[in-house]
């Protein structure tokens, strides 16, 4: 039986986060993990799948559904399965089509699949899965300056809108596009705070030009960011000088290490990022398209 996070009643909502505890390490209480399963990301906890046998969970993913309509995307990640169970294959193939069939009710034609244990991996190559490149953590090793950098202006409530905008014209059409999650937005404009995260969110000009956005966390001295230029400022020598200003950011706001994600499939910026010095320091994923 597979069922959706929204649809599980109390005794089952304990069983998951058993299974959770088990086989995952990212949730520490039910609150959290409720937290966690109930954003918009994965339209409030129907994109967030379980498979049951005789009332016990035996495996798990996620969906990224709220790009599904307007981006026709979407992406099935964060694959867990109980190692130990019989018809393992079988599971595993039935809750990865159950997924793609969700995906698909939300408008999505393009579904993606990203796997991170190399066991399961294994075991979704049996189901003829393909997987066809990475997605990656780099870190910098120099951080002295050497590029010029940009004028940044905080996200802000005025600018808000704007913010938005220039993000999805940033990112919409990149591999592995997205959108501007507003909860996100708006939380972040409302002061939520994680842990000890600092986070900040910046609109990137050149003078008067507002040519893309950056995003940065700095936590127990670790940073990491995100960049995007619009598209009609790519190839005009502003990435390299948006990535310098990302890293300067950070060393000048306390990071003593630097990293980032990467879709390997994005080759402008994953040979950007090595021009830069940025090594791969752990190979997050393999994705594959279904």
């Amino acid at each position: 039986m597979i069922k959706s996070y929204c649809d599980l009643n109390e005794q089952e909502i304990k069983k998951v986060y058993e299974f959770m505890r088990l086989e995952t390490n990212f949730v520490n209480s039910i609150d959290q993990m409720n937290e966690i399963f109930n954003e918009k990301i994965h339209n409030y906890g129907k994109g967030v799948l379980f498979y049951f046998i005789e009332n016990e969970v035996v495996a798990n993913l996620c969906i990224v559904l709220e790009v599904a309509k307007k981006l026709k995307t979407a992406y099935i990640h964060k694959v867990s399965i109980n190692k130990e169970i019989r018809n393992i294959e079988s599971i595993l193939g039935q809750l990865i089509k159950f997924a793609s069939s969700v995906a698909k009710s939300y408008g999505a034609e393009d579904i993606r699949i990203g796997i991170s244990d190399g066991e399961i991996i294994k075991i979704a190559e049996k189901l003829k899965l393909k997987f066809e490149y990475r997605s990656l953590e780099m870190k910098l090793n120099e951080v002295y300056k050497i590029h010029e950098t940009l004028e940044i202006k905080p996200l802000n409530k005025d600018n808000k809108n704007r913010y938005i905008e220039i993000y999805n014209k940033s990112f919409s059409d990149m591999p592995h596009g997205t959108i501007a999650n507003i909860e996100v937005v708006d939380n972040f404009l409302n002061g939520y705070k994680e842990g000890n995260k600092l986070e900040y969110k910046f609109i990137v000009c050149d003078n008067d030009l507002e040519i893309g956005f950056m995003e940065a966390t700095i936590e127990n001295e670790r940073g990491i960011f995100d960049i995007g230029l619009c598209k009609e400022y790519r190839k005009k020598g502003y990435g390299k000088r948006l990535l310098e200003t990302a890293v300067q950011f950070l060393v000048d706001n306390g990071a003593k290490q630097i990293s980032l994600i990467v879709i390997e499939q994005n080759q402008v910026a994953y040979k950007m990022y090595q021009k830069r010095g940025f090594e791969i320091s752990h190979v997050m994923g393999q994705w594959g398209k279904l």
